[in-house]
Protein backbone atom coordinates (compact mmCIF):
# COMPACT_ATOMS: atom_id res chain seq x y z
CA UNK A 1 0.00 0.00 0.00
CA UNK A 2 1.23 3.59 -0.72
CA UNK A 3 -0.05 6.46 0.89
CA UNK A 4 -1.42 8.82 -1.47
CA UNK A 5 -0.47 12.28 -1.44
CA UNK A 6 -3.71 13.89 -0.65
CA UNK A 7 -3.18 12.11 2.72
CA UNK A 8 -2.39 14.24 5.73
CA UNK A 9 0.94 15.27 6.52
CA UNK A 10 1.22 13.34 9.65
CA UNK A 11 3.16 10.16 10.48
CA UNK A 12 1.38 8.32 7.92
CA UNK A 13 2.70 10.60 4.84
CA UNK A 14 4.88 9.25 2.66
CA UNK A 15 4.35 5.89 3.75
CA UNK A 16 4.88 2.83 1.96
CA UNK A 17 2.94 -0.34 4.00
CA UNK A 18 3.47 -3.94 3.14
CA UNK A 19 0.52 -5.88 3.94
CA UNK A 20 1.09 -8.69 6.32
CA UNK A 21 -2.94 -10.19 7.20
CA UNK A 22 -5.74 -8.29 5.55
CA UNK A 23 -9.26 -9.91 6.24
CA UNK A 24 -12.77 -8.45 7.19
CA UNK A 25 -11.73 -8.07 11.18
CA UNK A 26 -7.92 -7.02 10.91
CA UNK A 27 -5.68 -5.77 8.50
CA UNK A 28 -2.21 -6.20 9.54
CA UNK A 29 0.66 -3.98 7.48
CA UNK A 30 4.45 -3.20 8.29
CA UNK A 31 5.88 0.08 7.53
CA UNK A 32 8.83 -0.28 5.08
CA UNK A 33 10.17 2.72 4.13
CA UNK A 34 10.95 4.32 7.49
CA UNK A 35 14.14 4.35 8.86
CA UNK A 36 14.48 4.23 12.60
CA UNK A 37 16.10 7.30 13.93
CA UNK A 38 18.04 5.74 17.15
CA UNK A 39 18.78 1.93 16.31
CA UNK A 40 20.25 0.01 13.66
CA UNK A 41 19.88 -3.70 13.08
CA UNK A 42 23.35 -3.82 14.89
CA UNK A 43 22.15 -2.83 17.78
CA UNK A 44 19.24 -4.92 17.69
CA UNK A 45 21.33 -8.08 17.07
CA UNK A 46 23.95 -6.96 19.67
CA UNK A 47 21.06 -6.43 22.36
CA UNK A 48 20.06 -10.33 22.16
CA UNK A 49 23.26 -11.67 21.95
CA UNK A 50 23.91 -12.10 18.06
CA UNK A 51 27.05 -10.58 17.16
CA UNK A 52 26.37 -7.99 14.21
CA UNK A 53 28.57 -5.81 12.79
CA UNK A 54 26.67 -4.87 9.55
CA UNK A 55 25.77 -1.27 8.46
CA UNK A 56 21.95 -1.93 7.67
CA UNK A 57 19.27 -0.09 9.25
CA UNK A 58 16.50 -0.84 11.21
CA UNK A 59 12.83 0.43 9.84
CA UNK A 60 9.86 1.84 12.15
CA UNK A 61 7.34 -0.49 11.06
CA UNK A 62 4.67 0.91 12.62
CA UNK A 63 3.05 2.01 16.29
CA UNK A 64 1.99 -1.10 17.24
CA UNK A 65 4.18 -3.47 19.44
CA UNK A 66 7.87 -1.69 18.39
CA UNK A 67 9.74 -4.27 20.37
CA UNK A 68 8.39 -6.65 17.77
CA UNK A 69 10.83 -7.57 14.59
CA UNK A 70 9.36 -8.63 11.42
CA UNK A 71 12.11 -9.02 8.56
CA UNK A 72 10.82 -8.74 5.31
CA UNK A 73 12.98 -11.01 3.06
CA UNK A 74 13.29 -12.34 -0.42
CA UNK A 75 12.29 -16.07 -0.39
CA UNK A 76 15.84 -17.17 -1.10
CA UNK A 77 15.99 -17.89 2.85
CA UNK A 78 13.17 -19.93 5.44
CA UNK A 79 12.55 -20.45 8.87
CA UNK A 80 10.42 -22.00 10.86
CA UNK A 81 7.94 -19.05 11.23
CA UNK A 82 8.32 -17.42 7.74
CA UNK A 83 5.28 -16.54 6.06
CA UNK A 84 5.57 -16.52 2.24
CA UNK A 85 3.73 -12.96 0.79
CA UNK A 86 4.19 -14.02 -2.97
CA UNK A 87 6.38 -16.08 -4.87
CA UNK A 88 9.51 -13.38 -4.02
CA UNK A 89 8.48 -12.23 -0.49
CA UNK A 90 8.44 -13.42 2.39
CA UNK A 91 8.30 -11.97 6.41
CA UNK A 92 9.93 -14.17 9.60
CA UNK A 93 9.57 -12.44 13.14
CA UNK A 94 11.49 -15.05 15.17
CA UNK A 95 15.02 -15.05 15.62
CA UNK A 96 16.10 -17.57 13.25
CA UNK A 97 16.21 -14.59 10.52
CA UNK A 98 18.50 -12.62 12.68
CA UNK A 99 20.74 -15.24 13.52
CA UNK A 100 21.42 -16.36 9.88
CA UNK A 101 21.69 -12.58 8.79
CA UNK A 102 24.46 -12.05 11.27
CA UNK A 103 26.09 -15.33 10.60
CA UNK A 104 26.11 -14.33 6.81
CA UNK A 105 23.67 -17.18 5.78
CA UNK A 106 20.44 -14.82 5.57
CA UNK A 107 18.35 -14.39 2.89
CA UNK A 108 19.95 -11.96 -0.24
CA UNK A 109 17.39 -9.39 0.27
CA UNK A 110 15.86 -7.83 3.39
CA UNK A 111 14.60 -5.35 5.80
CA UNK A 112 13.84 -5.37 9.43
CA UNK A 113 11.08 -3.23 10.56
CA UNK A 114 10.47 -2.84 14.31
CA UNK A 115 6.69 -2.55 15.16
CA UNK A 116 3.24 -2.66 12.58
CA UNK A 117 0.50 -0.90 11.71
CA UNK A 118 -3.17 -2.54 12.64
CA UNK A 119 -6.49 -1.85 11.50
CA UNK A 120 -9.40 -3.34 13.03
CA UNK A 121 -13.54 -4.07 11.88
CA UNK A 122 -12.86 -2.97 7.69
CA UNK A 123 -11.05 0.38 8.51
CA UNK A 124 -8.95 -0.60 5.50
CA UNK A 125 -10.86 -1.51 3.38
CA UNK A 126 -12.90 1.94 3.82
CA UNK A 127 -9.78 3.39 2.96
CA UNK A 128 -8.58 1.44 -0.01
CA UNK A 129 -12.61 2.37 -1.54
CA UNK A 130 -11.91 5.10 -4.32
CA UNK A 131 -15.47 5.77 -3.81
CA UNK A 132 -15.07 6.25 -0.02
CA UNK A 133 -14.38 9.54 0.99
CA UNK A 134 -11.72 9.06 3.81
CA UNK A 135 -9.16 11.22 5.99
CA UNK A 136 -6.71 8.10 4.39
CA UNK A 137 -6.64 6.87 1.29
CA UNK A 138 -4.34 4.15 0.21
CA UNK A 139 -2.77 3.24 -3.70
CA UNK A 140 -1.84 -0.16 -4.42
CA UNK A 141 1.54 -0.95 -5.60
CA UNK A 142 2.48 -4.46 -6.68
CA UNK A 143 4.59 -6.37 -3.92
CA UNK A 144 8.18 -7.16 -6.27
CA UNK A 145 11.78 -7.31 -5.22
CA UNK A 146 12.05 -4.08 -6.90
CA UNK A 147 9.19 -2.49 -4.91
CA UNK A 148 10.50 -3.59 -1.52
CA UNK A 149 14.31 -3.55 -1.80
CA UNK A 150 15.28 -1.46 -4.41
CA UNK A 151 15.27 1.90 -3.12
CA UNK A 152 15.83 3.88 -0.23
CA UNK A 153 13.15 5.61 1.95
CA UNK A 154 13.50 8.62 -0.05
CA UNK A 155 12.69 7.81 -2.95
CA UNK A 156 10.98 4.81 -2.15
CA UNK A 157 7.31 6.25 -1.89
CA UNK A 158 7.48 8.05 -5.13
CA UNK A 159 8.72 4.72 -7.16
CA UNK A 160 5.52 2.93 -5.90
CA UNK A 161 2.93 5.59 -6.43
CA UNK A 162 4.35 5.49 -10.55
CA UNK A 163 4.00 1.45 -10.00
CA UNK A 164 0.53 2.42 -8.12
CA UNK A 165 -0.19 4.17 -11.39
CA UNK A 166 0.65 1.98 -14.19
CA UNK A 167 -1.08 -0.95 -12.93
CA UNK A 168 -4.41 1.08 -12.46
CA UNK A 169 -3.57 1.94 -16.03
CA UNK A 170 -3.31 -1.82 -16.75
CA UNK A 171 -6.78 -2.22 -15.65
CA UNK A 172 -8.41 0.31 -18.30
CA UNK A 173 -7.70 -1.56 -21.08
Amino acid sequence: MVANPSNPRDHLFGSVILLLTHNESISIGVQINCKAKELSLADVANGIGLWYEGNDPLYSGGSVSVGKVHVIHSNDWSGHSTVKINDEISVTNDISVLTAIAGGEGPEYFRACAGFWMWELGTLDRQLDPTIDALYNWEIAPTTLETVFEHNEITQWHECLEAAGREQIKGWF
